[in-house]
């Protein structure tokens, strides 16, 4: 009898993942009803019945709760852009749960990477279990105006790549794509052309190209893992260790393989900055030569701010009383950092590259 429980119930998980929540309500109306008619007035379970239905009935509540979280949201990848932030104020007393990060981990594994090498790594910090003493030297050496939203953020992670993902993985790293087929002999890729002819000419990169080429790879991840944490209703900013960079992996413990890039904050933010203004597309962008702009197309931007990737601007009178009232909550000046009036006016000329991209409010401030 305790077998037949297991299996109808490790049926009714299994199938949590693989149907949408309402079939998964009829498995679980199901099994209950069953187990209700096969099960005697008198059979009492044994303990190990109770303790892997305990398990079970627990994987299944936690899973359930993530999807309906994520059904939730169901956000798409232009809204996510259009909803990334850099936070600086978190929600201090407010824990990330841990399928939050595994989630925000999974999205930077996943990333686009040269030659299948994986190099980008992390160290998830926990600050309310890390040990006091070396947050406290991690805080010494981020830059200053970057302290604050990392005390106030409850996770930091720090993003790493490891040079061994070139110099000795990396022929393990690409031969996976040739079973997999996904490089073909049509492209030239032979298993004796990588081994005798590709390898060794990579292996021949010095170790300042390779951190380069690792640091594009790293970049990839980052930003992905910044959208999935937007996804989740996160808030996410990447800080430098430009105060002390040299005692920054000394304080991680690092080999000297890996190389620290950037930590990250994520946590729950506490404040809802407006999408930050950017330069003209024209600027950016060029046809066919550089110098000679790519025109920016109206109607697709038009689209893009019916998909919530391109924002309007709320007023920014809203903004500086959001600040006002958080910095007043943490017993911290309410000031707000200024600049020449007529620097600002210089933003809204036509030669300006913000020409266009700014509110029109923010022409009343300066001083």
């Amino acid at each position: 009898m305790d077998d037949l429980v297991i299996i109808l119930l490790k049926c009714t998980f299994r199938y949590l993942i693989k149907f949408k929540l309402e079939a998964i309500y009829l498995l679980v109306k199901f099994s209950v009803k069953t187990l209700s008619s096969l099960l005697p007035l008198s059979a009492t379970p044994t303990i190990n019945c109770h303790e892997e239905l305990s398990i079970l009935l627990f994987n299944y509540v936690h899973i359930v709760s993530i999807i309906n979280i994520l059904k939730e949201r169901n956000m798409e990848v232009l809204e996510a852009i259009g909803q990334r932030r850099s936070i600086r104020f978190y929600k201090s007393w407010k824990k990330v749960e841990d399928w939050k990060i595994q989630v925000i981990l999974q999205a930077a594994r996943y990333a686009s990477c040269q030659g299948n090498c994986n190099s980008t790594e992390a160290i998830v910090i926990d600050k309310a279990t890390y040990p006091k003493k070396k947050w406290e030297e991690i805080v010494g050496c981020v830059s200053a105006f970057n302290e604050l939203h990392l005390q106030t953020a409850p996770t930091l992670i720090v993003w790493l790549t490891n040079l061994d993902g070139w110099y000795k993985d990396l022929v393990k790293s690409f031969a996976v794509l040739f079973p997999l087929r996904a490089i073909s002999a049509a492209q030239g890729w032979t298993y004796k052309l990588l081994t005798e002819t590709t390898y060794p000419r990579l292996m021949s990169f010095p170790k300042d190209k390779t951190e380069d080429l690792f640091r594009i790879e790293a970049g990839q991840a980052m930003a992905q893992s910044m959208l999935a944490a937007t996804e989740l209703g996160l808030g996410s900013c990447l800080i430098a260790t430009g105060r002390n960079p040299e005692a920054f992996p000394k304080v991680l413990g690092l080999p000297e393989n890996i190389v620290p890039l950037w930590a990250m904050t994520v946590g729950y933010p506490l404040e809802h900055p407006d999408q930050r203004p950017r330069k003209r597309f024209d600027r950016l962008f060029h046809f066919n030569e550089y110098g000679k702009p790519l025109k920016e197309d109206k109607e697709t931007k038009e689209l893009l701010k019916e998909a919530g990737m391109i924002l309007d601007p709320n007023p920014i009178d809203e903004r500086e009383e959001e600040l006002r009232s958080i910095c007043r909550s943490l017993g911290l000046t309410e000031d707000m950092p200024d600049m020449p009036r007529e620097k600002i006016e210089e933003l809204y000329k036509k030669d300006s590259p913000y020409y266009g991209e700014l509110p029109k409010d923010l022409i009343k401030k300066g001083v």
